[in-house]
């Protein structure tokens, strides 16, 4: 169910639900967003699955006294978002898989770090059910941020 949804309070609720495990991890969150975004028609409770799963994984991957920021800014047709670490980064080889179901950058990860790699699949089946894009940009040792985009107008639904 699409309802007027605000990016920027869906990411400041996130983030309150973020702060016990950031601080249990030492990190620092950040909002950045100006008051001005539009909303967009969403599913609050699916994008609240977004935000959770890529903050978890900003703070998991982060080392303690790091950063994790989330931004929302209005692009063209969309509202973007983007959940910026400071964390391990991510190879690029293993770029274009990690979106992918059960996929693991390195097993040892997901017995250190308690990963079974379905979060990122998941951020991308509901952004994509929005009609949005979800990506990347990292490197190993320098973090990664995650970028996803919700347009501002509803998907055209196939008449039925």
């Amino acid at each position: 169910t699409l309802t007027p949804t605000s990016l920027p309070d869906l990411a400041r609720v996130a983030l309150q639900g973020a702060e016990a495990a950031a601080k249990a991890a030492h990190i620092t969150l950040r909002v950045e967003t100006p008051d001005d975004i539009a909303q967009v028609p969403a599913d609050p409770r699916r994008l609240m699955q977004v935000f959770d799963n890529l903050l978890s994984n900003a703070i998991k991957y982060s080392p303690g006294g790091g950063t994790v920021t989330v931004s929302v800014e209005d692009v063209d047709d969309a509202v973007q978002v983007a959940v910026k670490d400071e964390g391990i980064g991510i190879p690029k080889e293993a770029q274009a898989h990690i979106f992918e179901r059960f996929y693991q950058v390195d097993p040892s990860r997901s017995r250190r770090f308690g990963s079974i790699g379905l979060g990122l699949a998941i951020v991308k089946e509901v952004v994509e059910d929005h009609g949005g894009k979800v990506w990347l940009e990292s490197e190993s040792g320098q973090g990664s941020t995650f970028y996803f985009t919700v347009p501002k107008t509803p998907l055209a639904r196939p008449a039925q």
